[in-house]
């Protein structure tokens, strides 16, 4: 499973060489269907070879823009370890592939900038969730998003005690080693042979998590999902007791994660982050009607919103549930106006919105339509 968040999305959209190529497919997890995975990308190739070609590129700029994901059709473990969808985005001298835990439509675009709107319901407020799974002497950690839970790469954490700490599992061993500073560059590994007591353990469960939370927020700092724990509840109190990461949802999936069928897991917590997520609306829309009329930072106006997003002055924008809005942004005259799609230089404001609401770390939530004022497509608090 592949990260992306916004640091991704910023990646894609500062790419300015043409043509930018975006292909999606769904991805069967599956092994009896895992077979049809390079058969859809081979499909949705041949569509891309053909577009160029019919659209003047020449034969040898096709053949370098596509080469990277040709041999991706050589790639036996590639298919072997996909989530629910696969976006891969060419350009000449670019070209990056993300497996998500998102079931895509098959979908493929050729223009002057890549197509990010199938990946945005990963951004969204609840679209992607952290599950860190807790045993004693190890943990997992899984990335889960709309359609599912994939372990991510185990080189992001220290997955082991005995990785952590240089430490033989106490329950079988008896000696724990630790590196002693003698001098600069230099550091000797003094060895204790007494016995291991339940203090000891729980002090070194301890010193492990704190290892693991260094590791994990290092990881999140650029992909701040909610994240939720796992585990019998002695273990999940001592990680709490370490925790730095800001976003650590206060309920844990309990029991031993061993003894939970991956999809289990998943569902369980992907209440737990729906709950936390509808409070984090609720509050937010009570601030939102709380100011709207008595403060200019919660607004429905469509260009203070547009241009707002552009500005990095969205804090929370909330768009109704399938809200679809065409127009045109005049930069200059700082003027938006609503249009049909077919007009020249037409873009979806409330794609175009949600996606500069999030390059500038605001949050963007989904919400009913009756929840907005006056049918409205979009409102938004400001940060000033």
């Amino acid at each position: 499973m592949d990260l992306f968040g916004t640091r991704e999305l910023q990646e894609l959209l500062r790419v300015e060489s043409t043509p930018c190529i975006s292909l999606f497919a769904p991805m069967e997890r599956v092994t009896a269907l895992a077979h049809q995975n390079p058969v859809r990308f081979r499909n949705l190739l041949r569509q891309a070879q053909e577009r160029l070609e019919r659209s003047g590129v020449r034969p040898h700029t096709i053949e370098e823009l596509l080469a990277p994901a040709q041999a991706l059709l050589e790639d036996e473990l590639f298919w072997l370890y996909q989530g629910d969808g696969l976006a891969v985005f060419a350009a000449p001298e670019f070209f990056r592939t993300y497996r998500v835990p998102l079931r895509l439509s098959e979908e493929l675009a050729i223009g002057e900038r890549f197509v990010v709107t199938p990946l945005l319901p990963l951004l969204l407020h609840n679209g992607q969730f952290w599950v860190l799974a807790l045993e004693k002497y190890r943990v997992r950690l899984f990335l889960g998003g709309p359609s599912g839970l994939s372990e991510v790469d185990p080189a992001h954490l220290p997955s082991s005690l005995r990785e952590a700490l240089q430490v033989d599992q106490p329950d079988i061993v008896v000696q724990y080693r630790t590196a002693l500073r003698v001098g600069q560059g230099r550091t000797h590994m003094a060895t204790h042979g007494h016995g291991f007591g339940r203090e000891d353990i729980k002090r070194m469960v301890l010193e492990y998590y704190r290892v693991v939370d260094r590791a994990f927020r290092e990881l999140a700092a650029e992909h701040p999902f909610p994240l939720v724990l796992a585990g019998v509840e002695y273990l999940v109190s001592l990680y709490r007791e370490v925790n730095s990461y800001p976003r650590m949802l206060a309920e844990a999936v309990p029991g031993s994660p061993e003894t939970h069928p991956l999809h289990q897991l998943f569902e369980h917590a992907r209440q737990l982050v729906l709950q936390w997520a509808q409070q984090e609306r609720r509050r937010w829309l009570e601030q939102y009607y709380e100011l709207r009329g008595k403060s200019v930072k919660a607004t429905e106006e469509l260009t203070t919103i547009v241009l707002g997003a552009a500005e990095g002055r969205v804090e929370v924008l909330f768009i109704a549930e399938g809200a679809q809005l065409w127009g045109t942004v005049d930069w200059q005259r700082r003027a938006v106006e609503v249009s049909s799609a077919d007009t020249p230089g037409a873009v979806d404001l409330v794609n175009e919105a949600a996606v500069q609401t999030l390059l500038h770390r605001g949050t963007v939530l989904n919400v009913a339509a009756q929840e907005l004022p006056d049918a409205a497509s979009m409102a938004a608090l400001l940060r000033y």
